[in-house]
């Protein structure tokens, strides 16, 4: 680039710098996410390994087992090694705690945890928040977000329970700092002396023995000698191992989120690409007159292309810098909302490093010169002569490119539907296939947009202009003079409002067929089963109390209460056995029955899921082999579909009992008497369960208000991430109405002088700007409720069954928010073409 080239694009810049703010703005938002999101990764994974280090701390050398737990013997081996400062055995156990009413504290169906004192307190996994460690037996330390949720204090009674489901009262001496240890996934956590350790929970051996070096004690070589100490069946880390390890589960807590905040930042960015090429097309056609004067004093194509380009260049340089600074306050916003966006992340200073700052300064000067390629193109294709043709003849001649435009939109969306299409058999597996054959057919449409936006503007348009007079008729006709111009308004705005329509369908579908399928399959009230309090790992669940079906029946509050019998098959342990007695099968305790039937339910016979059905490929009358026992393979008499226990296979209940022995049922179905509502039914369960804790309660109505809390957490959350994208688009929709304030404004002054009112011009253009906000809004909803429609539509056809859900209230309010931004954004360039003099800007020549 030579320098009279270089100050051409530099005096370009300083001559519109109104609009250059306008334009950079919208690459300053942009790339602030995209980088923004790249510093709450980085900053996201050093808290985490910061606060999971603490387990790392001081610790030279780790032992673990590779299976099972490591004996006291192996601690007083590594003791003796030389070099050993100190050794200590963490013992980690299942401990369940009770909250002040007396229910067990579960977080995601698991109980607590109970740790071991540190022998050494400079090897502590975990640091004191207040009070101190038990010394003691009777003497318990809790975890501080457990203190805080049960409402524990300091000296006072907890209660938690033994092995056996038996309870005990301990004293809280003191409250613990976990950090965000993911090991025990936010359960209660407790520690205890070596003695409560062994009877509250059985365990006397170590999950891990952790190791401090001597001084001038290199850990690599103490590693070797306490690897050949512990002997096999151990695997032994250096402290500098354990933390790599640490570091990469850092990581894994928040790559997964920031792959979606990664792909936000992209939208906002493909948004912004728009609003650039309308601002550059636009500039283009201003300054017809300008390039063509540069023609006629010599300046040739590829100048006057390099002098576009270059000023984009400087553009997206500056905006990206701006961007980059953006991106600290946008990456310490998404540390300090947390709680919105992932959950149990640390506090911690923004960190920024090199490939943070080459994405954000390479991306926002990429994406804004690409956007300006083609109205560079087109700025050095004008001819010489043009500045002494008028406008109109340049738009007509811009007019001859209709069948080519018609040609590539209609290209596009025949390969979009045809992706579709092929997708749409495939249900999840072709979810990407729906996805992108939808955004190739979205691109068809932008493309079609010039021709497709004047005439929606003048539908839309039809009943205001009769309704509200000249004014009125003057916006739409405006909209319609210029289909370019129309259509650059528009364009930003339907990506961002169809992205968020397409999620509102989605999500709302998600929503309904999963209230479906839970009503479906869960057709009773209450399902009671217990929690494994043993710590056993091969199973979570075990038998109920004895008696305790007897003991709710007779409760008017449960119309049924149904004892059910599991069990793994001795031929394949993937397959589920269920029984419930022959008088408890009826009502919503009976499968739903497509083959076959019940009634002929007996020793012998069984009945079978669809999925196992087809997985076997049995059906009504044949044979399948569950290894009960005798008389062998049993008969098929049913195949059913939804069912209120997780089985596979439902046999009688004298098979059952034949097989595996009598014994108390796994768990129970309960069912409400009539009138009896879901509160009072909890309440009676609660009162008749009282002195039960490891007994669990689930409800339909728990289930269902748990799936709804998630769901609307996730359209909060795309809602809030998408909003990104539709703020730059209602940027790019002032800038647009900006940029054509400054192009008509001897049209603005020429209706001004014919008796058109300052706040007749403002309505006109505010007028404008809300038909362009609406139009892009409508074209918005109307492509994501379809794009969604579809994609649903794939889903349902192979997981459920129905129609997707269309989210009206919410799709109207998002058109109507959108709109109004429309028209916000317009008032600024509304106010200025308003008060414009009418006669200095007639002489002015532009």
């Amino acid at each position: 680039m030579n320098r009279p080239l270089l100050r051409l694009a530099l005096a370009g810049l300083r001559a519109h710098a109104v609009r250059v703010v306008l334009t950079g703005f919208a690459v300053v938002v942009a790339v602030g996410f995209l980088a923004g999101t790249l510093v709450y990764g980085d900053t996201a994974r050093a808290a985490f390994y910061t606060d999971l280090a603490r387990s790392a701390r001081n610790v030279d050398v780790l032992v673990e087992p590779e299976h099972g737990l490591l004996t006291p013997a192996t601690v007083q081996r590594v003791r003796a090694v030389d070099g050993v400062a100190a050794a200590d055995g963490r013992v980690v156990a299942w401990l369940g705690v009770l909250d002040r009413n007396g229910k067990l504290i579960t977080s995601q169906d698991h109980i607590g945890y109970a740790l071991s004192v540190p022998g050494d307190a400079a090897l502590a996994p975990y640091d004191v928040a207040a009070g101190r460690l038990p010394q003691t037996a009777g003497e318990v330390a809790l975890d501080r977000a457990t203190v805080a949720g049960a409402g524990f204090a300091l000296d006072g009674p907890v209660t938690v329970l033994d092995q056996a489901g038996t309870t005990h009262r301990l004293r809280l001496v003191g409250v613990l700092d976990l950090g965000v240890n993911r090991l025990f996934g936010g359960s209660a956590v407790a520690a205890l002396t070596s003695a409560d350790l062994g009877t509250l929970t059985g365990t006397t051996d170590y999950a891990q023995v952790v190791v401090r070096a001597g001084d001038g004690t290199d850990p690599a070589r103490l590693r070797e000698r306490v690897a050949e100490a512990a002997g096999p069946g151990t695997r032994t880390l250096t402290g500098e191992a354990l933390r790599d390890r640490l570091a990469r589960q850092a990581a894994k807590y928040v790559d997964g989120f920031l792959a979606v905040l990664l792909g936000f930042g992209l939208v906002s960015l493909t948004v912004s690409a728009f609003v650039i090429y309308n601002t550059f097309a636009m500039l283009g056609a201003q300054r017809v007159r300008e390039v063509s004067l540069l023609r006629c004093v010599g300046a040739s194509r590829a100048q006057v292309r390099g002098a576009v380009l270059l000023e984009a260049g400087i553009l997206g340089l500056l905006a990206s810098v701006g961007g980059l600074l953006a991106s600290l306050l946008v990456g310490y916003g998404l540390i300090r909302g947390r709680e919105l966006v992932a959950s149990d992340i640390p506090l911690h200073a923004p960190v920024v490093r090199w490939p943070t700052v080459l994405v954000a300064l390479g991306f926002g000067t990429l994406v804004t010169v690409l956007a300006a390629l083609v109205p560079a193109v087109e700025a050095s294709r004008v001819p010489p002569l043009a500045a002494l043709r008028s406008r109109d003849a340049v738009e007509a001649g811009a007019g001859r490119r209709r069948r080519t435009r018609v040609a590539v939109a209609l290209g596009l969306a025949g390969t979009g539907g045809l992706a579709v299409l092929v997708g749409l058999p495939l249900a999840f597996p072709g979810l990407p296939l729906v996805l992108g054959g939808g955004m190739v057919a979205f691109l068809g449409a932008v493309v079609a947009a010039p021709l497709l936006v004047p005439r929606a503007v003048r539908l839309v348009g039809w009943l205001p202009a009769r309704l509200f007079g000249p004014v009125v008729r003057l916006a739409v006709a405006n909209a319609r003079r210029n289909p370019r111009r129309a259509a650059a308004t528009c364009t930003a705005l339907t990506i961002g409002v169809a992205l968020m329509a397409m999620f509102s369908v989605l999500l709302a579908t998600a929503r309904e067929q999963a209230g479906r399928e839970l009503s479906e399959n869960f057709p009773v009230d209450f399902v009671l089963d217990r929690v494994r309090t043993d710590g056993s790992p091969t199973a979570v669940r075990g038998p109920l109390p004895p008696g305790l079906a007897q003991r709710l029946r007779p409760d008017p509050a449960f119309g049924t209460v149904a004892e059910v019998r599991l069990a793994d098959s001795p031929l394949d342990d993937r397959i589920r056995i269920w029984t419930v007695p022959p008088e408890r099968l009826h009502g919503p305790i009976r499968p739903e029955v497509t083959a076959g039937s019940l009634a002929g339910l007996a020793p012998g016979t069984v009945a079978v899921s669809r999925q196992l059905a087809a997985d076997r490929g049995v059906g009504v009358g044949d044979r399948i082999a569950l290894g009960l026992g005798p008389p062998g393979p049993l008969t098929v008499v049913a195949v059913y579909d939804d069912s209120p226990v997780d089985g596979a296979a439902l046999v009688s209940w004298a098979s059952f009992v034949g097989a595996y022995g009598p014994g108390e049922p796994d768990r129970l179905l309960v069912d409400l008497a009539p009138g009896v509502s879901t509160a009072a039914g909890r309440q009676a369960l609660d009162a008749a369960l009282a002195d039960q804790p490891a007994v669990r309660v689930r409800g339909l109505a728990d289930q269902a208000d748990a799936l709804a809390r998630t769901l609307d957490e996730l359209l909060g959350i795309f809602a809030a991430l998408l909003g990104m994208s539709v703020l730059i688009a209602v940027l790019g929709i002032g800038n647009t109405l900006a940029l054509s304030v400054v192009e008509r404004r001897r049209e603005s002054a020429t209706i001004r002088a014919l008796g058109l009112s300052r706040r007749q011009l403002a309505t006109m253009l505010l007028t404008e700007a809300a038909l362009a906000g609406t139009v892009g809004a409508l074209a918005g909803i109307t492509l994501g409720v379809g794009l969604g429609w579809t994609a649903a539509m794939g889903l349902i056809s192979s997981y459920g069954h129905g129609l997707p859900a269309v989210p009206v209230g919410q799709l109207a309010l998002c058109a109507a928010l959108a709109a109004s931004a429309a028209v916000l954004a317009s008032l600024p360039p509304a106010r200025r073409a308003a008060r414009a003099p009418i006669a200095a800007t007639l002489g002015d020549e532009g």
